[in-house]
């Protein structure tokens, strides 16, 4: 048996399942669940080494909002919300704690085990997760706890989502904060342009 055809009939059998049980989408090997201001998204990544002998692969979680697509990727939002276009990215592993999660099918696995481990870590891990997150608020929120903690991507990111929700004071505190704290001078460009783009001013 090839184990790329046993990853499919896995995500075929196994995964979509769990995820359209809770209210999911599906496009190619990505996931969504759609609310008003964001989504929840999951997409399967494939190890780049995968061959016919043995396949490996992982979830990567994130939150999506459309808010942040003009002013930072300044281009429309794709009409299937997107893990690589998301904020709030967390691989499976980070959210278990542990140094790498991959999940391998070859000819040896029991492949009743590897599902097992895979709804479980769906159930257990990624759902519950994904449950803190009913309100844009609440990802606003955690999106500044982690950028506190220096674990969080671009700065800009809850700049716009400030702004776009009608937190203008703490828009503007943010990008004047960024532009201070910029090393370079295209980042200290880009803050400036971010700030006309909103309507902030850099003081």
């Amino acid at each position: 048996m090839i184990m790329q055809d046993a990853l499919k009939q896995l995500i075929k059998d196994e995964i979509a399942p769990l995820f359209k049980a809770k209210g999911f989408k599906k496009k190619g090997n990505n996931f969504a669940k759609m609310f008003s201001d964001f989504a929840w998204t999951v997409n399967i990544q494939s190890s780049k080494w995968n061959t016919k002998e043995e396949v490996e692969f992982t979830f990567n979680t994130g939150i999506f909002t459309d808010k942040i697509f003009g002013p930072y990727y300044q281009t429309e939002p794709p009409k299937f919300p997107t893990e690589i276009h998301s904020v709030l990215r967390f691989h499976i592993s980070e959210l278990k704690n542990e140094p790498h999660t991959w999940y391998r099918i070859d000819l040896s696995s029991d492949l009743d085990e590897v599902k097992r481990e895979v709804r479980s870590d769906i159930q257990k891990v990624i759902f519950p997760y994904f449950e803190k997150f009913q309100t844009i608020n609440e990802v606003m929120q955690e999106m500044k706890r982690e950028d506190e903690q220096d674990l969080y991507g671009s700065n800009h990111f809850l700049t716009i989502l400030y702004k776009a929700y009608g937190y203008n004071k703490e828009a503007q505190e943010r990008i004047n904060k960024a532009y201070a704290e910029s090393e370079f001078d295209s980042q200290k460009e880009y803050a400036k342009e971010l700030a006309n783009y909103l309507g902030l001013l850099i003081e």
